[in-house]
């Protein structure tokens, strides 16, 4: 089986010690959520994860029926130490019912309606917190940001593009290696060229070809990797409520099934 974990870590050792020759020291790892105990951590208002002591993390993504990469831009680490991707859990507490960050929340309902959604049955939005933290637990995932080094609440299109082509081949190299099958690019601007998205459009230009379906705007297919993109907002968008970017972003994929029903 190969190690998708193993080959994650070697590609973030070389990223960090490229950016640290940058002057960058604020690196955020990330690649497929740790699976390992829960464990309260600072002054008790937060929780992370470990990873699992069986690397359960590999095991899992190997045998995923449907693997879905979140492609995020940075991390908003505000100032303060960058943390790991990986131990995010989105709540406070262990047994908490509530999702307090609008990022965690509509990451955790658009994967709970992703994988729910099939060619026969289309997910809608009237599960609870609980069940879409409970998939969120169990259900293997994984998240990348193409820029490591810790950021603010938001980063320029300008600085995001000077990070996607400098550390161009770190960023195909992690994505390539992880092989999933739903890309779920986070950022879509109407400023943008292309698709809309710097994040779609990068892997554009970096080994696919992916392919608006029938002027949707939220769904691209690579047909000879088998591989969807869809076109989503940053996770934090707050112009458009969490509910109709929901609808929007399932409907689409359930049409897109309706055309590619083979496609899990």
């Amino acid at each position: 089986m190969k190690n998708y974990v193993a080959i994650n870590d070697s590609i973030l050792r070389e990223w960090n010690a490229s950016n640290q020759k940058y002057g960058e020291y604020n690196f955020a790892p990330d690649g497929i959520m740790y699976r390992g105990e829960i464990h309260v951590y600072g002054d008790g208002t937060g929780i992370e994860r470990e990873p699992d002591e069986h690397n359960i993390e590999n095991t899992n993504w190997a045998n995923a029926p449907l693997r879905i990469l979140f492609l995020t831009k940075d991390q908003n680490s505000a100032g303060e130490t960058a943390w790991d991707v990986r131990t995010e859990t989105g709540r406070k507490a262990v047994n908490a019912e509530s999702i307090p960050y609008l990022f965690s929340r509509n990451l955790m309902y658009q994967l709970y309606g992703l994988i729910k959604t099939t060619s026969n049955f289309k997910q809608d939005y009237t599960f609870s917190n609980k069940e879409a933290i409970e998939l969120y637990d169990s259900f293997p995932l994984a998240r990348i940001n193409t820029k490591k080094e810790g950021g603010a609440s938001s980063v320029s299109n300008s600085t995001l593009r000077y990070y996607l082509e400098r550390d161009s081949d770190f960023i195909s190299r992690q994505i390539d290696n992880l092989d999933a099958d739903i890309i779920v690019c986070c950022g879509f601007s109407e400023s943008i060229e292309e698709s809309g998205n710097l994040l779609l459009n990068f892997l554009n230009h970096h080994g696919y070809n992916f392919i608006q379906i029938d002027n949707n705007p939220w769904m691209f297919y690579d047909a000879e990797k088998n591989k969807l993109a869809i076109n989503n907002w940053h996770l934090s968008y707050r112009n458009i409520g969490s509910e109709k970017i929901f609808n929007e972003m399932i409907d689409a994929y359930y049409q897109f099934l309706q055309i590619y029903p083979d496609f899990i």
